[in-house]
């Protein structure tokens, strides 16, 4: 089965109601947020239907380092619903939100809870690389779909990839910065640096960048890492500089790296000097609120661009923004709200779907215009979609990631083989191909 499009991502002119956001909570299990997805009464009722109910449990650290990237997550999420209803093909779309706060440990209790007690039909997310990779084990032994909204974990569609496992807003991390690189060499950089967090994604991400820089012609002459957590630096810029590459690459997961890493780039002064590329999380709307006119120019790689030509995509940014203060959406809005624009076509067309008849259901869909351009999947459960060079332009007085180069029809092996590209050792600081 193939659909040119879901009919449900040209539903956002419908009528507004008030937003339903996830409240920031604690570590504890009994502090998630069970009740419809989209129903935003305040006693918090179902609104309740005949037909069938599908259980989603919604796992993104809404606390933390990572908590303004994680409930924008949520609230891509609910804001289709929110839009759209939460009945959909004779089915009630019921949500549980649990924070895990972006900690592995934290997460697996959290998935543990939602399966055994609660007892979902489907686990959506978590964020981060190495949160996903962890439920993502756990939730395929359990006999559980796991859709990711965001996680940009290799393995979750590579090594470890299954048929209740699929990436549903996201590209794999190498993947997305693949292109990157090609496009860093391509404007006459010879030489980089890289600066990526000391994890699956960070290592990912960097491996993807250097792969297309060096096949391009380029050589990176210094790669450094730092630990999640970090908000202060000031060393890492000043080790960019010392190092005196033409380019430097810089990743970080979203939430506030971003900014903090940025406001050491330009308080040393390197904003006019060296040239950078920065990756889709540490240059989305919540770094360019925070930065403001101080990004403009800055350049992005991602497979989302709020800036596109596109009438789904200006559709999307009028309906988040008459919610959320004029703001546009950044790449968290985004996979949250496509993840739930997925779902909602396969139970239209379906009605209740759950297991791997889910998940296969999904994967079948042709995106022609979806929010990132045109997706499909591959076998592995992946998306493969177009990649975009971002610039912070201001368009209508409204600071704006606005591509600039489209590498379209993208997939996760960067030109390898499948099979040759997963006999490799997985990447890490020691290895970047």
């Amino acid at each position: 089965m193939t659909v040119a499009g879901v009919s449900a991502l040209t539903a956002l002119a419908l009528a507004a109601c008030a937003p339903q956001g996830a409240e920031s909570e604690d570590d504890s299990d009994d502090d998630a947020t069970s009740q419809p997805a989209g129903d935003s009464d305040s006693d918090g009722d179902a609104a309740a239907g005949d037909g069938d109910a599908l259980k989603v449990g919604y796992i993104s650290p809404i606390t933390g380092n990572f908590a303004v990237a994680g409930q924008e997550m949520v609230d891509g999420w609910e804001l289709y619903w929110d839009i759209n209803g939460n009945e959909v093909g004779g089915v009630t779309v019921e949500t549980i939100v649990e924070d895990d706060a972006g900690n592995p440990e934290m997460s697996i209790t959290k998935a543990r809870k939602l399966v055994e007690s609660d007892n979902v039909d489907v686990v959506v997310g978590p964020l981060l690389a190495n949160t996903a990779l962890a439920v993502a084990s756990y939730t395929s032994g359990a006999g559980v779909p796991n859709l990711h909204p965001v996680a940009a974990a290799d393995d979750l569609t590579q090594r470890e990839a299954n048929d209740l496992t699929l990436r549903t807003g996201s590209q794999a991390g190498s993947q997305t910065n693949y292109p990157g690189g090609i496009w860093a060499a391509e404007e006459g950089h010879e030489t980089a640096v890289t600066l990526c967090p000391d994890y699956a994604f960070g290592w990912e991400s960097c491996a993807g960048f250097k792969r297309g820089f060096e096949e391009s012609g380029g050589e990176v002459v210094a790669q450094y890492w730092y630990p999640n957590g970090t908000s202060d630096f000031s060393t890492y810029v000043s080790q960019i500089q010392s190092a005196g590459a033409d380019i430097a690459f810089v990743t970080t997961a979203g939430g506030a790296p971003g900014p903090d890493f940025l406001r050491s780039f330009m308080g040393l002064g390197l904003a006019e000097t060296q040239p950078v590329l920065m990756n889709c999380c540490s240059l989305d709307q919540s770094t360019i609120r925070a930065l403001g006119e101080d990004v403009l120019g800055f350049h992005s790689v991602s497979y989302y661009a709020e800036g596109r030509d596109s009438d789904t995509m200006r559709e999307f940014a009028e309906a988040y923004g008459e919610r959320f203060d004029g703001n546009l959406p950044s790449l968290n809005v985004a996979g949250g709200y496509q993840t739930a624009a997925l779902v909602a076509g396969v139970l239209e067309q379906n009605g209740l779907v759950t297991g791997e008849d889910l998940v296969q259901a999904i994967s079948e869909f042709t995106f022609e215009d979806s929010i990132f351009g045109e997706v499909s999947w591959d076998e592995y459960n992946n998306t493969v979609s177009p990649v975009y060079i971002r610039e912070v332009q201001e368009v209508d007085g409204v600071l704006t990631s606005v591509p600039i180069r489209t590498f379209e029809d993208v997939d996760q092996w960067m030109g390898q083989d499948p099979e040759e590209a997963m006999a490799n050792p997985t990447y890490s600081q020691n290895f970047q191909g």
